[in-house]
């Protein structure tokens, strides 16, 4: 039985196959499909200047790449000139007249496409799934967005947290989980040169006759006194220092690479008076006041955290001894 080869018009081929290219023998451009018409709107004119061979290893010159795909029964592989990114793929097969008819598509680039010839589905076959390949790629990309924005969020929060976590909510100093991680951080910086510990003074600091302002004024008027303190300290430290309220009325200082007792004790001066300043008229003999333990670390030797928490507190404790609104430096 003999069969028939259907023959079909212009109209029905560009329905069919709406990104084909349609040449003669030697290279005259005789149909452009609709589709590949919105991309290349003079293609018709020729394809010299519009398309080149985009194989590996083979000739640039569009009629010699189409020439040598149909002769070896291969994919076709055309460049846009104009759009050096967008890169045509497909078939082609010679007919019996001499005329070669290639079916072409867009691959990984037909977003690219879409953008610079604003296409839609009706300019797609019904067969072809290009456009449930870009809704895919599209969706891909979207999930994507919305995932590094979710993850940005995430990391955001979780900085919120460990800074809400290592903060006195009452003073917005550090509290003792940061003073900890403050301090172990302290004892393992290194300096820039020679490597060696950076120095630092701790600083334990505790207030004279704060029970009295609770016990008479109320807890209150303590608290408000305890964020007038922290307020204090924030002014006198550095942004390289780090300031705690580790509980009740009591403060830590650590000053970074600040050893000089001189210095440590106009610093201390300065407090002392700064938190007198803020004693309540009403408490009369029972002045406000702060007494400082300090403990200057220069890396000589190894040492814990608690080792010189536990010194600065006998540094304390001295002040006290010794008539309180002082400052002891060891």
């Amino acid at each position: 039985m003999m069969l028939s080869v259907p023959v079909l018009s212009l109209a029905a081929l560009a329905q069919l196959m709406p990104m084909h290219l349609w040449l003669a023998e030697h290279g005259e451009v005789l149909s452009v499909g609709p589709t590949l018409a919105k991309l290349l709107p003079d293609l018709e004119a020729g394809l010299e200047g519009r398309l080149i061979g985009a194989r590996a290893g083979q000739s640039q010159d569009p009629l010699t790449a189409i020439q040598s795909a149909v002769g070896k029964n291969r994919r076709l592989f055309l460049r846009v000139q104009e759009a050096s990114d967008l890169v045509l793929r497909g078939h082609a097969v010679r007919g019996e007249d001499g005329t070669i008819l290639c079916n072409l598509g867009f691959g990984i680039g037909l977003h690219l496409a879409i953008r610079m010839a604003g296409l839609t589905d009706a300019d797609f076959a019904p067969s072809d799934l290009a456009m449930e390949l870009l809704f895919l790629h599209e969706a891909n990309r979207g999930v994507l967005t919305e995932l590094s924005r979710f993850n940005d969020q995430l990391a955001q929060s979780r900085t919120v947290a460990l800074l809400q976590a290592q903060t006195d909510p009452l003073t917005g100093l550090g509290n003792r989980r940061g003073l900890e991680m403050a301090l172990s951080m302290a004892l393992r910086a290194t300096g820039d040169s020679s490597e060696a510990p950076v120095p630092f003074a701790l600083v334990h600091l505790d207030l004279d006759h704060f029970k009295q302002v609770n016990d008479r004024l109320g807890h209150k008027a303590g608290d408000e006194l305890l964020r007038a303190v922290g307020a204090v300290l924030q002014a006198q430290v550095r942004k390289t220092d780090t300031a705690a309220r580790i509980g009740g009325d009591e403060f830590v200082l650590i000053l970074s690479d600040l050893t000089s007792r001189r210095a440590l004790q106009n610093l201390a001066r300065r407090i002392i008076a700064g938190i007198t300043a803020l004693s309540p008229p009403e408490l009369a003999e029972f002045q406000v006041s702060a007494s400082l333990g300090i403990i200057v670390w220069k890396g000589e030797r190894e040492v814990q955290p608690e080792d010189l928490l536990a010194m600065a507190d006998e540094a304390l404790y001295e002040s006290k001894r010794k008539g309180r609104c002082r400052a002891t430096i060891r």
